[in-house]
């Protein structure tokens, strides 16, 4: 039997996805999994479904709206296990994707696992965990934050989800454990999170572009120092000089 892990969710006014998700969680949670909900100041307060309400391994917090680093790092306190999963209302997981990631973690806890995110068609065997380097973040970002699997020792090690930014936590999470809680990040090259890549039913607040623009920039510049030199960090170089000149090569 594999350790137990929680998986973590938060949400603002997620009605249209809640019969999928709880769906998709019952299929997933093993007898010792928990879940922990964070609703974050809907309008329809989230209610426990009927076929929920007397499991003791879902628990739904109403802290009013306090922002979702707030909420992500309250679902964490909240965990009643060592090993999380973050997995957003509106993307389902695939029945290996605990399994696989707990597996990992057992042996390596001191990773941030991902799974792929691109739309793409994917491959139908399992592929190996690769080692994804901070420095490949300065170029873009292709991982995909409902994929994420982590021991909590990391998070508290990097001192949990910014709460001070107006977007680009994600990001920002990322670079500050790797930085400043020697974190390793890996990502699987097979497909363990069902992405809802529509932007129509995407269930996302729409950040304008020059406040995600700025905060990136101000995130990216907080942990150069902690990088060595690397490709990845000239591609960023030769990016960020076609970007300045309206030349936008993503």
């Amino acid at each position: 039997m594999r350790d137990p892990i929680t998986v973590i969710t938060t949400v603002r006014d997620g009605e249209a996805f809640l019969d999928r998700y709880f769906d998709n969680l019952g299929q997933i949670l093993g007898p010792h999994d928990h879940a922990v909900i964070v609703d974050d100041g809907s309008r329809t307060p989230l209610i426990t479904p009927k076929n929920w309400q007397n499991d003791p391994r879902l628990t739904i917090l109403h802290p009013g709206k306090i922002g979702r680093g707030a909420a992500l790092n309250l679902a964490i306190e909240n965990s009643p296990t060592d090993l999380i999963a973050i997995q957003d209302i509106d993307d389902i997981s695939l029945p290996e994707r605990l399994d696989r990631q707990v597996d990992i973690l057992t042996r390596k806890p001191n990773q941030l696992v991902f799974a792929q995110a691109a739309s793409a068609p994917w491959r139908p065997t399992f592929g190996k965990a690769q080692q994804f380097a901070p420095s490949r973040l300065y170029v873009g970002n292709p991982l995909h934050h409902s994929s994420l699997a982590m021991n909590r020792s990391l998070w508290i090690r990097a001192g949990g989800y910014a709460t001070d930014l107006p977007c680009c936590i994600d990001l920002d999470f990322y670079l500050r454990t790797c930085c400043l809680a020697n974190a390793t990040m890996r990502r699987l090259n097979t497909r363990l999170i069902e992405r809802n890549f529509r932007a129509d039913t995407r269930h996302f607040a729409r950040i304008p572009d020059a406040v995600y623009r700025q905060t990136r920039t101000a995130v990216l510049a907080r942990y150069r120092a902690y990088l060595s030199p690397s490709i990845w960090m000239t591609l960023a170089k030769f990016r960020n000089f076609e970007m300045f000149v309206g030349k936008d090569i993503r």
